[in-house]
């Protein structure tokens, strides 16, 4: 595993960033779309944005969680222990708020695939709790090596 740790590394900090990206795009410019027009309009730009982004969006996190889950092991295990470090202590905090996204989006994906309809806290507000976790993971995993 030391040995492809830095590919990993690169990979999971890529689709990181397609990832928040995404979200960041979505609540600062697509929904400015959304507000503009109206009806049929704004109907057919969710409809498209909504079939692409549920093919990339969930493949996407599947292997940031996959890459986390490999570099993770790195630091956290039966051997290093899983609270003993500072790190440790910070990596699962970080790994609890990547639990939250996580279970977000197989709740919606859960509602999608069964025709369910999302709860309205999810409709409006999942994107900016996303965006708020993300910002969080990301302080931790800089302040992880810093501690």
């Amino acid at each position: 595993m030391e040995a492809l740790y830095p590919y990993v590394h690169i990979i999971h900090l890529i689709l990181g960033i397609m990832f928040l990206g995404y979200v960041f795009s979505d609540l600062a410019v697509i929904s400015a779309l959304k507000k503009k027009f109206s009806g049929e309009v704004s109907q057919e730009i969710n409809r498209t944005l909504g079939q692409r982004s549920f093919k990339i969006f969930p493949l996407t996190l599947l292997f940031i969680v996959l890459t986390g889950g490999m570099m993770m092991s790195r630091y956290s295990n039966t051997e290093a222990g899983f609270f003993e470090t500072n790190l440790q202590q910070i990596l699962i905090l970080k790994i609890f708020l990547a639990l939250i996204i996580v279970s977000g989006v197989l709740y919606n994906l859960f509602s999608k695939l069964t025709n369910r309809p999302k709860s309205p806290f999810m409709q409006e507000h999942f994107h900016k709790l996303v965006i708020v976790l993300g910002l969080g993971i990301v302080i931790c995993a800089k302040v992880m090596f810093i501690v």
